[in-house]
Parts: structure tokens; C-alpha cells; sequence
């Protein structure tokens, strides 16, 4: 505390001097003097041409001559702080008492007692501890910033201090102050009170409590809970709950009945009320002017614009309110028997066997034997006679251009501007103009052709066409052929298969026992021939081989080396660095693009 003092000292002391100046200046200015913060005016000095040296120059006076500059003027008190300084200026203290200063003083009978300044220690253990702070330094006294501490038998404590006091006699009794804030305990009795509030508890039977905006009740044994301020509140009371958020409360009495009111005043109220035994609910909002009951099977609903009542699944009736912004309609259906709707764009009239619809622009009529249909005001229109088996078809559109005529099953055609379709038990032909045209030819023979090819089909066994630059050609299973830019496939099940690919022209071919292909290498081709399993035959740009029998017998000629085989041994007999006087050679490996047996390791 003295290290903090001592530094507001001296944060005075800078104030002080900076302030002084402020004084000075008002001094400086009754005498008409020169201050530190009023400059000096710059006058000329000596003489002036056009004067008289012995004359001072005008203007001149003794208040106006240059003085001394000012000193500062130290306060009388420098630890003393201006008003409103001491707010701003920081400090450590924790408001806890500082040390005792002064000379200690003890003493052994009765009890154990010391002191210093102004604290004091009286101490007979166990019975007795006692320890006060903030007694008057002189004479011991008290004051009225006494702090007093007492423990007796180590049960009974007792405080007394400006904003605490406390009597505690462990563990059946309890008196505290804190301030304003006043508690008691007595066993399982608690009593609290403070400025605009209290609580008094007997636990665990009873809890209650007031508060400045609102309180609290609580008995466990009885189901009972109630809390409750300004914006909101619960009550519990058994199966019975009431709850409050502002205006909006909500209540019921559980299963039996609930009910709900958000208690809006400007025109947006909205209630409900569920009684679950009954199949009971109700639903209102003011808003827009609605209603929704259901008692069981049986709902009523109606608003500004049509009312609703349905005895749920059988009957269904809606009926409209022109007279607040509906329109006249009425709506009633009498489940599966009768059905009729109306209103002022459209009605509906439904009977087991028949449907009438009628609208603005269009008019539908349905039965098992006739129907008849409408739209676009009359633009298009569809006639049928017996739809459950279909006799008589009959359609157009005006708008398009499109007529349609069936009699069925005999005939069916049709035309618009952008084809014609006829169709009859032997022969079909549907014409797309420009585009496409397919013609069918009892019972089984299709042809087709469009901007990108043709096709012929005798299902299921013949399939011939073209699709640009792509061909397909099929007598199943015998004969499949399909061929492309990129290559061709060819079967002719199951002796013969080719396979062709005019990226590197190769070729795979399969005729019986007989394996032929193919392949473009550097140079030129590498081609092979077998009859399997007795003789192949091979060449390639460098050279040709035969083997018998996979390379019993076979020679290999690849450039100035020559090999032959002798039970598919491979022996070197000219080139590759050998002579016949060296004795056997070692053998050779054959061409990979040779069918022939791996040669010998070196």
C-alpha cells in the first residue's frame, strides 16, 4: 500500500508541475510580460535608420521589456490527489487489511493475548479463539470498521464486521448477514431475506421463494413445482401443468385435455384444445378467420374462402363463401356412389360406369361403351366407342393437323404435316416425311430406312443393314457378319471365324483345323499358316520358317542365320558367328513372331 501511494505520490507531483505553467501564464499576463507559452514578439535592437539612437523606440515600455522566464511552482500537499485523478490512477489493492504496524504486545493470563496496532488475538485453546481487526490504534477499542472473529468449544463461530456477520452453532443452527442479504438456518428450516425477495425452505417438504420480477414454489411429496417471472412461467400439480412464455400459455391436465392460447391481441390469436378420450380437437386462428374440429370420424373445417365437413371415409362435402372472397362452389361426394363437383371454372360429375368433366376449354365424357373428349375449345377432340374393348377411335387436332381414325381390329390410320400411320391385321407402314419410314409384313418381316441407313429383319432369324459406314449381316446362329471402318467380324458357326483390324491390318482367321493371321510389323507383313497339328508355314519381312509337327522338323531363315530343327532342338548351320569346324553350335533363338518351341537357354 505504501509502494502505491508513493507512486500516486509522485504522479501528483508531475501534475502539479505540469499545471503550474497554467498559473504562471495568468501571472504573466496581469503583468504584460513574456511567458513560456506566449513567445516573445521579435522587436529590432540598436539604432534605426531614420531615428534618433538617444530616443527608445516607440511603443517601448518597461511592462513590455523582456523578463525572466518562469519557474515552477510546487503544490503545498504533493500527495494529494485532484478531485476526479484518484478515479483514473491504478492500484493493486485486493481489499483485504494491510499488515499491523506497531509494537507487539502479548500477555499469558488467563488467556493468550497479543496486539498490534490495530489488531488483537485472544486465544484459550479448544475453548476459546478470538481474532479482531480494525481496532482503534490508541486505546483498543471498537469502531465502526471492527472485524471480530470468535470460536467457542469448536461449534459455536461468530462474526461481526460492517458487511458480515455470522453465528453458526454446527450443525443445527445458522445466522449469516451479508450486507442487505439476511439467511437462517435452523435444522432443516432455511429463511432468507434480501431487498425485494426472500425464500423459506422446510426440506425436503417445501420450497418457496420470491423474487423482485417473479418466485418459486416446490413440494416434492405433493407433485407440485411452480416457477414463474415477467416472460414466462410452469406450474406442475400432478397430471396438471400450466406453461407461460409471455403471452403464449399452454396447459392441460395429461392424458385428459389440453389446451394452448399464443394470447395475441393484434389480430394473430391462436387457440387449440385436444381432449384424447373424446378423439376431441379443435383449432382456431383468428388470421385468417379458421376453424378445424374433429370428433372422431366427423371434421369440420372453414375459413374466409369455404367451410368443410366430412364424415371420414364415406362422405365429403365442401361448400364455398362468395360472400367473404371465396367463390360459389359446392363440392359433395358420397363414397364410392356419387360424386359431383362445381364451380365457376369448372364441375365433375362422377357415377360407378361414368365421368363427366366440363371446363372453360374443354369437355371429357367417359363410360364403358362411349367416350368423348375435347380440349383447347374444341381444337382437338377424341372419340371412342367401347374403350374397355376398343371398337371405334376417333381423334383430331385442329391446331396441328392431325387426324386419326381406328377401327379396330381391322384398321387404324393416321396423318399429320409431318407423317402418316396405316395400320391393318397383315400389313403396317408409319411414313416420318424426310426423316424416316418402317413398313411391317405379316408376321414377321420389318423394313426401315432413315437419313443414316436402312435395315431388313425376319425375326428372328435374318437381320440385314447399314448405318452410315457401319454393316451388319445375320442368319441365326449360322451366320453373323459385322463390319465397320475399324474392322470387320465374321462368323460362320462353328468352322469358320475371321477377325480383321485396319488399324495395324491385322487378320485372325479360323476355317476348320486351318489357323491363318496376320500383322502389319516394320518392314511389311508377318504372316503365318497352319494345319493343325502337322504343318505351319511363316514369313516375314526378314525371313520365313516350316516346322512339322510344332518344330519336330522345321527350319528358320531370318536374315544371313539359318537354323534347323531335329526334335525341336534348334542347331545354327550358317550365320550368327559359328563355323562347322567349331564343333555343334549353340542353339539359336527363334523369331517371337514365329509359332514355334522355346529355344534352349545359352
Amino acid at each position: 500500500m505504501r509502494r502505491v501511494r508513493t507512486s500516486v505520490s509522485v504522479l501528483v507531483a508531475l501534475a502539479g508541475v505540469v499545471l503550474v505553467p497554467d498559473a504562471n501564464k495568468a501571472w504573466a499576463q496581469k503583468g504584460s510580460g513574456p511567458t513560456q507559452s506566449s513567445p516573445t514578439r521579435n522587436k529590432p535592437v540598436g539604432p534605426q535608420a531614420g531615428g534618433n539612437p538617444d530616443e527608445e523606440p516607440r511603443g517601448s515600455s518597461p511592462s513590455s521589456r523582456p523578463l525572466d522566464e518562469p519557474t515552477a511552482i510546487a503544490p503545498n500537499d504533493p500527495l494529494a490527489l485532484p478531485p476526479g485523478v484518484s478515479e483514473r490512477v491504478g492500484s493493486d489493492y485486493d481489499g483485504r487489511a494491510s499488515a499491523p504496524e506497531g509494537p507487539l504486545k502479548r500477555k499469558f493470563f488467563p488467556y493468550y493475548e497479543e496486539k498490534r496496532g490495530d489488531y488483537r488475538l485472544r486465544l484459550l485453546p479448544p475453548l476459546f479463539l478470538e481474532h479482531t481487526r480494525g481496532l482503534d490504534r490508541k486505546t483498543g477499542a471498537t469502531t465502526a470498521q471492527t472485524d471480530r472473529e470468535t470460536l467457542a468449544a469448536l461449534l459455536f463461530y461468530q462474526r461481526r464486521s460492517p458487511n458480515l456477520d455470522a453465528d453458526v452453532l454446527f450443525p443445527l443452527a445458522w445466522r449469516v448477514r451479508e450486507r442487505q442479504n439476511h439467511v437462517l438456518v435452523l435444522g432443516p428450516l432455511v429463511h432468507r431475506e434480501a431487498p425485494g425477495e426472500h425464500d423459506n425452505w422446510l426440506a425436503p417438504l417445501v420450497f418457496q421463494g420470491k423474487r423482485k420480477d417473479g418466485g418459486y414454489f416446490h413440494s416434492p411429496l405433493t407433485l407440485t413445482t411452480s416457477s414463474w417471472n415477467d416472460k414466462s412461467a410452469f406450474t406442475l400439480v400432478g397430471p396438471y401443468f400450466r406453461d407461460r412464455t409471455a403471452k403464449d400459455v399452454d396447459m392441460g391436465v395429461a392424458p385428459l385435455w389440453f389446451h394452448g392460447d399464443n394470447g395475441d391481441q393484434d389480430g394473430a390469436r391462436k387457440t387449440y384444445t385436444v381432449i384424447p378420450p373424446l378423439l376431441f380437437f379443435h383449432r382456431e386462428r383468428e388470421l385468417d378467420q379458421s376453424q378445424l374440429t374433429v370428433v372422431g370420424p366427423v371434421i369440420a373445417q372453414s375459413d374466409m374462402k369455404r367451410s368443410v365437413f366430412d364424415v371420414a371415409p364415406l362422405l365429403f362435402t365442401i361448400t364455398g363463401k362468395p360472400e367473404t372472397g371465396g367463390v360459389k362452389e359446392f363440392h359433395y361426394t358420397l363414397f364410392p356412389i356419387f360424386h359431383y363437383g362445381r364451380d365457376p371454372e369448372k364441375s365433375l360429375f362422377v357415377l360407378p360406369g361414368y365421368l363427366r368433366r366440363v371446363t372453360r376449354s374443354s369437355d371429357t365424357l367417359i363410360t364403358p361403351l362411349f367416350s368423348h373428349a375435347t380440349t383447347r375449345n374444341k381444337s382437338t377432340s377424341l372419340t371412342l366407342a367401347g374403350p374397355i374393348v376398343p371398337i371405334f377411335y376417333r381423334a383430331t387436332d385442329v391446331d396441328v393437323g392431325y387426324s386419326a381414325l381406328g377401327i379396330f381390329p381391322f384398321y387404324f390410320g393416321s396423318s399429320s404435316p409431318t407423317g402418316r400411320t396405316l395400320a391393318t391385321p397383315l400389313y403396317a407402314h408409319r411414313d416420318n416425311f424426310n426423316v424416316s419410314r418402317t413398313s411391317w409384313i405379316f408376321p414377321n418381316i420389318v423394313f426401315s430406312d432413315d437419313t443414316q441407313g436402312w435395315e431388313v429383319d425376319i425375326h428372328p432369324i435374318v437381320y440385314v443393314g447399314r448405318s452410315e459406314q457401319n454393316t451388319h449381316t445375320v442368319v441365326a446362329p449360322i451366320y453373323w457378319d459385322f463390319a465397320s471402318p475399324k474392322g470387320r467380324t465374321t462368323i460362320g458357326f462353328p468352322l469358320f471365324w475371321r477377325f480383321t483390324d485396319t488399324s495395324d491390318n491385322s487378320i485372325t482367321q479360323v476355317a476348320a483345323n486351318t489357323l491363318y493371321r496376320q500383322k502389319r510389323v516394320t518392314g511389311g507383313l508377318d504372316w503365318q499358316f497352319h494345319i493343325l497339328p502337322i504343318f505351319s508355314y511363316g514369313q516375314s519381312p526378314t525371313g520365313s520358317w516350316a516346322n512339322l509337327f510344332f518344330g519336330l522338323l522345321g527350319y528358320d531363315h531370318d536374315g544371313p542365320t539359318t537354323k534347323l530343327k531335329a526334335l525341336w532342338v534348334p542347331i545354327t548351320v550358317a550365320g550368327g558367328g559359328a563355323t562347322p569346324e567349331a564343333g555343334p553350335l549353340p542353339a539359336a533363338r527363334p523369331s517371337p513372331s514365329k509359332d514355334t518351341e522355346p529355344a534352349e537357354p545359352r
